[in-house]
């Protein structure tokens, strides 16, 4: 009986996994999720160089695009001719395909049929070219800028068709402003009606061996240089202003602008309104060397392995801020810090309470445990 009683086990199994098998392929109420029912319609995994069929739910791989639809497959999801372009410099692709990694949209028409109700996209490989008319919903290259919009175009229509440029060995060049800003560029001039629809065009400039620039308010600061003065509503910049920046180099001390970022190992010590930066204060910023103990604003940031011990409200050089004074922590064993303060790591709050040094703030006893 035993014997008996598995073998039957055994025989339920199976034909439990038969029948769940028949359920899955052809019960409505129990349809396959679309990657089963992909596996099931046999449809070739995609081969490098090659050509096959995929239904509309499945990812596009990349590097690929679709190059015709058919909408009536795949229970209406769509069935699509994918190709790979590892190979090719040009091709016709659907525009609901993705465009891959550097390629560009150089033309479109609509009601093509292969597509379905989408258009039809002419793309191009970004190689060896010098310039590109590409359509203005294409990608941009990499270190390419818009140098013309042509808003309508026939080969683009309303998308407009757009010149592109390399920026290659360049220092200087004028792109319109929808162009990205490569790393280490800056717009030193605008002007509007100059060829870019509605854009204004730029006046780019690489920053090279420079440690002084005069560029406008909406360009990027390069790391490592700070405002010193600000010209509003400026000739060359309009409603941008002009701003003078300075490239810090062995300066232990400077004034700059409030809207200037603060270089890292740098504080604020003192401010002051009215100072040529228009609508922004002046602050006067300190380079952090040799000190252990520094006089800060509370606008400040507070440098790596420095806490706060002591806070004056209402200060006369930091105005509404107040003074911190910072303390930096070498061989202490025990201090006492104010609220605002990180604790080290290593340290632990060992008391609190209040006193005078702090204003509002709660004072806390830290102690070293490492």
């Amino acid at each position: 009986m035993p014997g008996l009683r598995r073998c039957l086990s055994r025989w339920l199994a199976v034909t439990a996994l038969l029948l769940g098998g028949l359920t899955l392929v052809g019960s409505p109420a129990a349809q396959a999720a679309p990657a089963t029912q992909a596996a099931q319609a046999g449809q070739a995994a995609p081969q490098d160089g090659g050509t096959t069929t995929i239904c509309g739910y499945t990812p596009v791989p990349t590097g690929w695009v679709i190059v015709s639809e058919q909408w009536s497959g795949c229970s209406g999801y769509g069935l699509f001719t994918i190709t790979d372009v590892s190979a090719r410099t040009s091709v016709q692709a659907c525009s609901n395909g993705p465009v891959p990694g550097g390629w560009v949209i150089t033309a479109m028409q609509s009601g093509a049929g292969t597509c379905g109700s989408y258009p039809l996209y002419s793309l191009l490989k970004v190689t060896t070219q010098t310039t590109l008319q590409t359509c203005g919903q294409s990608p941009i290259p990499a270190g390419w800028v818009v140098t013309a919009i042509q808003a309508v175009s026939p080969a683009c229509g309303t998308y407009g068709t757009y010149t592109l440029v390399p920026l290659g060995d360049r220092t200087t060049i004028q792109a319109c402003a929808n162009s990205p800003v490569q790393s280490g560029w800056v717009i030193t001039a605008m002007q509007n009606g100059a060829g870019c629809g509605s854009y204004p065009l730029y006046s780019l400039l690489k920053v090279t061996t420079q440690t002084t620039l005069q560029d406008c308010g909406q360009s990027a600061i390069p790391n490592g240089w700070v405002i010193t003065a600000i010209q509003t509503d400026s000739p060359a910049c309009g409603t941008y202003g002009t701003y003078t920046v300075l490239k810090v180099t062995t300066q232990t001390g400077l004034q700059a602008c409030a809207n200037s970022p603060v270089p890292s190992g740098w504080v604020i010590t003192a401010m002051q309104n009215g100072a040529g930066c228009g609508s922004y204060p002046l602050y006067s910023l300190l380079k952090v060397t040799t000190q252990t103990t520094l006089q800060t604003c509370g606008q400040s940031p507070i440098p790596t392995g420095w806490v706060i011990t002591a806070i004056r409200t209402d200060s006369p050089a930091c105005g509404t801020y107040g003074t911190y004074t910072l303390v930096k922590v070498t061989d202490q064993t025990t201090l006492q810090v104010c609220g605002p303060s990180t604790i080290p790591p290593g340290w632990v709050v060992s008391a609190q309470g209040s006193g005078a040094q702090c204003g509002v703030y709660v004072v806390y006893t830290i102690t070293r445990t490492a």
